[in-house]
């Protein structure tokens, strides 16, 4: 395209300046490959005919697979023995579009086997086609997080529907009083009076699914502003059960840690106690076990300190290998529930309230086992869920330990899985293990997981590993802050629990009765989709990376979750100064191994998002790392000086240069940059927010810019705001302008 007419477009889309502080920059405006999710073939050069034995082969992958009614799948095509690797695409059911080297597939809404067929172009007699097996009538599963809350009059409360088995996401909502605020898959409550309320969703795939959030709502107002150890105030009222108030070491030992019933309650007043804790038995959705802090007058919270630890005697940790002692400070875990006994695990269990500190490597404890001093383990954590349902972590400060907090799903079965994990209102810092990357200040793994309201500050000194790791299925990360790590957010594959996830993978066979083949498919399916929103991140760098999103094989892609990172109204402050440090946005790598037969690949979509970058000139930014990080821009906004836009990539382009195999990754991917929409991107010279609020002042170019959010984030608009001020959430009051917080201001 000449530059001539290169300026007509550009006038005509976007004219001289289009508003919201855009500005048209010719050399930057992309005529790249179009949007992998749109529905466009590529039209194939035209060649002359050649013999059928002229050594042209083609392959797909994946080569088949299971997937529910309205699925969007990838597949990928590979033509050897030809310079033309163009190929058309046929499909006998579903809908299907083309984009450079692969095409996106959609389920049709009828169970059956269909396929879908690469016809080369340079030899039109080979062809390569790929067998899919759609389910209509899997079984719908649908839970709210949280299940229970106990909650402060005008106390904002989030409640996120989890739906699995099928591709209909959306739900409706109902309350027995108070106000809800919302209509998509996440809901926002409130009540003025005190009582007992339910919220509840109704599925709209299946009607008769529903799930039921109790709130008790007390008599005590809402501070609106953190405590004194800057985490989310907690109402320790006591539930419906036993009560059990602790002021001494003693009284801790007196409490049946392993035995607490339903709507039991462990109210734990100020001061330091040096103990572990055994969580073994389980409450229910409407009475849960809480064990929660009271502060001090000042508003100090409790300490569970694990210098000098000591256990319940009875407490049942195993010896040995299986030893689960050396791990932490509060474990949820019960060593004899059933291996094949689908969710006999631990359920129903709030922590809330408490400092916990100190349960590292340098520490000890009294191993129940041995009767000796130990030494904690590296990976020791304050709080570990070895396994559980319905578990929530609510206004604590976490800090000085291994991990800072660890959730484990294992071994491809119910028993051993972490199932509705809700993390919010947290003060985490200072955890981690110096020069040593596999400690992070939070570690995940879970079946369903918010992650909402926490301060994530600065990791121990000298600690590698990131902010916050997952190794999960249907995640929510939104409304929090971060400070800096090498990877802030590290949403990798799912290691320890493939057979849950992946059908070629498959679950033992007397875990069956638990886990269906379709539960399976549902699983994979839900595993596409990652939403990172309305959260605030502060990107100062590190000597082992500055690279914000982390979101692919960590140690093989052969898990890779596919499908689509959503990343949207997030506002991003980097101030990366060094000239050895690489800063930017996404990172899909490693790319290790050849590809598979099931091989799969993300895409991140950034939109509505705000990014600040200052620091070296011309920016050492990326918003990718490698060629092959697939990137969607749709509006956000960016320093003008992140980069020259130059697709060959490179220092001061913003655009990854990093090649990878070409055995590890689709036909062509290597070759070509894969960010895509650069002429949507809104720039300007002056910092958009305020560098301690992040609100945006008046006249700000992030004001009512939002684009229309697509695909699945369409179902979940920001409705909250996370505050690093008052360090809580509090309601957003428009969701039009740019970034995590919205202008309140005349």
């Amino acid at each position: 395209m000449g530059n001539t007419a290169r300026f007509i477009l550009a006038f005509l889309i976007c004219g001289v300046n289009s508003g919201c502080g855009r500005s048209v920059d010719l050399s930057k405006l992309n005529f790249q490959e179009p949007s992998p999710e749109a529905n466009v073939s590529p039209s194939p050069s035209p060649e002359p005919n050649i013999p059928e034995d002229d050594g042209v082969s083609i392959t797909v992958v994946p080569t088949s697979g299971s997937v529910l009614s309205g699925s969007v799948r990838q597949i990928y095509s590979n033509v050897q023995g030809h310079e033309n690797a163009n190929v058309t695409w046929s499909t006998n059911g579903g809908s299907i579009g083309a984009s450079s080297g692969y095409a996106t597939w959609t389920a049709p809404g009828t169970s059956g086997t269909y396929t879908v067929t690469a016809t080369s172009a340079a030899s039109p007699g080979k062809s390569a086609t790929m067998t899919f097996t759609v389910i209509s009538n899997a079984t719908v599963r649908l839970s709210n997080i949280p299940a229970h809350a106990t909650v402060f009059r005008n106390q904002p409360v989030i409640i996120q529907s989890i739906i699995w088995g099928s591709t209909q996401t959306g739900v409706n909502w109902s309350a027995s009083g108070g106000t809800l605020r919302g209509t998509g898959r996440e809901v926002v409550f409130t009540a003025a009076t005190t009582g007992t309320y339910t919220v509840t969703a109704t599925s709209l795939a299946d009607g008769t699914k529903t799930a039921t959030t109790t709130l008790v709502v007390t008599d005590n107002a809402w501070p609106g502003v953190a405590t004194a150890n800057k985490t989310q105030p907690i109402d320790c009222t006591a539930g419906t059960g036993t009560t059990y108030d602790v002021t001494t070491e003693a009284e801790m030992n007196a409490v049946p840690w392993s035995t607490l019933g339903p709507g039991d309650t462990v109210r734990i007043h100020p001061g330091t106690y040096h103990k572990q804790i055994l969580l073994s038995s389980s409450g229910t959705e409407a009475q849960p076990i809480r064990i929660c802090g009271i502060a001090d007058g000042a508003g100090n919270l409790p300490v569970l300190d694990g210098a000098n630890a000591t256990a319940k005697a009875g407490s049942n940790y195993g010896s040995g290998a299986g030893n689960m002692q050396p791990y932490e400070g509060i474990l949820i875990y019960n060593r004899d529930a059933g291996y094949f006994a689908g969710a006999s695990y631990p359920k129903n269990i709030i922590i809330e309230g408490l400092k916990i500190t100190g349960f590292n490597r340098d520490n000890t404890y009294t191993d129940l086992s041995t009767g000796l001093v130990t030494s904690y383990n590296k990976a020791a954590a304050p709080i570990r869920v070895q396994h559980g349902g319905n578990i929530t972590v609510r206004g604590n400060e976490l800090s000085f330990n291994g991990n800072g907090l660890f959730t484990m799903s294992k071994n491809s079965v119910e028993s051993n899985t972490t199932r509705n994990l809700l993390i919010e209102g947290n003060y985490i810092h200072d955890n981690g293990v110096p020069s040593d990357y596999l400690e992070h200040q939070s570690y995940l793994q879970a079946f369903g997981l918010v992650v909402q309201g926490n301060y994530y500050d600065h990791p121990l000194t000298g600690m590698p590993g990131g902010q916050l790791k997952t190794r999960s299925v249907q995640q929510f990360i939104r409304y929090n802050y971060f400070e800096g790590a090498s990877r802030i957010l590290d949403l990798v594959e799912i290691q320890d629990s493939p057979g849950l996830v992946f059908p070629w993978v498959g679950v033992p066979a007397s875990e069956q009765i638990n886990t269906s083949a379709s539960d399976i498919v549902a699983n994979y399916e839900a595993y596409h989709y990652r939403f990172v929103y309305g959260n605030i991140i502060h990107n100062v760098g590190s000597p082992f990376g500055a690279w914000i999103f982390h979101g692919a094989g960590d140690n093989t892609q052969s898990l890779n979750p596919g499908g689509t990172l959503h990343a949207y109204h997030n506002s991003i402050f980097s101030d990366v100064n060094s000239s050895s440090w690489r800063s930017g946005l996404i990172d899909f790598g490693p790319y290790g191994g050849a590809v598979t037969a099931n091989a799969a690949w993300p895409t991140a979509r950034l939109a509505n998002n705000a990014i600040w970058l200052t620091g070296l000139s011309p920016k050492l930014f990326f918003w990718n790392r490698y060629k092959a990080d697939r990137v969607i821009l749709d509006t956000n906004w960016v320093t003008s000086d992140w980069g020259t836009g130059n697709l060959a990539g490179g220092d001061g382009t913003g655009i990854g240069a990093t090649t990878v195999a070409a055995t590890s990754v689709w036909q062509g991917g290597q070759l070509a940059t894969q960010v895509i929409g650069l002429a949507n991107l809104l720039t300007g010279s002056l910092i958009p927010f305020d560098s301690s609020t992040y609100a945006p002042s008046p006249g700000s170019p992030l004001l009512q810019c939002a684009a229309p959010l697509t695909g699945m984030a369409a179902t979940l608009p920001p409705l909250m705001q996370y505050s690093p001020v008052t360090r809580v959430m509090k309601s957003r009051s428009d969701s039009q302008d740019l970034g995590a917080v919205a202008f309140e201001g005349d």
